[in-house]
């Protein structure tokens, strides 16, 4: 099992460790928040490096593009690193295959997160998870500043990319992620609508097109006082999620059955996971057993995947019982 740690506790373990070179990574497909988490971190373990353990989006890749230096490995675990830092991430199974790599790496891990706690069955690894916060970024951003470190222009950059990405556009932001975001802004030199400019994810036309297609297909309904959308999505359940919210849906719950896997993907329109007390990523979380992947998420924006695709409506109709009892009740 792995040892779950608090905050007084990992600022210890960095400062005492300040010098040591770690690897520094995240999850598979690492989208703006986990490299800006990355980024924001190696600030403090500077001697430390990053590495992408397959992929990452394109809105990533223009992040790392805009910044002048980030040297980023790809799949490697240097031999003579001191231990392996998983930001974003809470269990080596999201980084796919580069998660066994670093499990036969031998080597200490750290996860450190704000997603739902996720079971690990890696005996060696210490947890630091803090769901108060909307992002690892600014989580990360709160720890350095704690160990007395401003973040230079790349990483006030790539820090705030991470904050604003996982924010919903600012739907699901609290007065601290406000007070970081200011700070960020002039630290990185950059002014708000500057920054959206050259940052703002940009979706493909055809990827919006087939989501708005997906969305006139999907099932509608109002349960209590809220609006749920449902249905398969053609390429993207994410991006068929998100647009239903963005259209007027109060929660979202999409699918995809793909050549290998099933995919699953739900929203909630913001503040009503607090406001009912849904937690979509521990609901995703009890269904992955039924896909045969893994599942988990924020408490507003969750995902669920796995080989089981005989079970594909099995899942979906748990996931849809369960968030029609919350809505019901709200």
């Amino acid at each position: 099992m792995a040892t779950e740690i608090e905050l007084k506790d990992l600022l210890n373990f960095l400062i005492q460790n300040k010098e040591q070179k770690f690897l520094i990574t995240f999850h598979s497909m690492g989208d703006r928040d986990s490299i800006g988490a990355a980024i924001g971190l190696k600030e403090y373990l500077h001697n430390s490096v990053i590495a992408i353990p397959d992929k990452i989006t394109s809105t990533s890749r223009r992040v790392i593009d805009a910044l002048s230096e980030q040297e980023l490995l790809t799949g490697k675990i240097p031999k003579d690193i001191f231990g392996v830092i998983v930001v974003d991430a809470n269990n080596l199974e999201l980084l796919n295959e580069f998660g066994a790599k670093v499990k036969a790496s031998k080597k200490q891990i750290l996860f450190i997160d704000h997603h739902a706690p996720h079971k690990t069955d890696t005996s060696k690894a210490t947890v630091f998870n803090d769901e108060a916060f909307n992002s690892t970024s600014s989580l990360i951003f709160s720890i350095i500043q704690r160990l007395g470190i401003r973040p230079s222009r790349d990483a006030s950059v790539a820090l705030l990319n991470g904050i604003i990405a996982d924010s919903f556009e600012f739907q699901n932001m609290h007065v601290l992620t406000f007070r970081q975001v200011a700070e960020l802004l002039e630290s990185s030199g950059m002014g708000y609508s500057h920054f959206m400019e050259e940052f703002g994810e940009k979706v493909p036309a055809a990827n919006r097109l087939t989501a708005i297609k997906d969305l006139c297909a999907a099932n509608l309904e109002i349960v209590g006082d809220y609006l749920l959308a449902s249905g398969v999505a053609s390429i993207h359940a994410n991006v068929a999620a998100e647009h239903a919210i963005k259209s007027g849906a109060d929660a979202a719950v999409f699918w995809m059955v793909g050549a290998k896997e099933v995919s699953i993907s739900a929203r909630l329109k913001p503040p009503l996971d607090r406001k009912l007390s849904i937690h979509l990523g521990k609901m995703m979380q009890g269904i992955e057993g039924l896909l045969g992947g893994d599942g988990g998420g924020h408490p507003g924006a969750a995902g669920a995947f796995g080989p089981n695709k005989a079970n594909a409506k099995k899942a979906v109709d748990k996931i849809l019982l369960q968030l029609k009892e919350r809505l019901e009740e709200g």
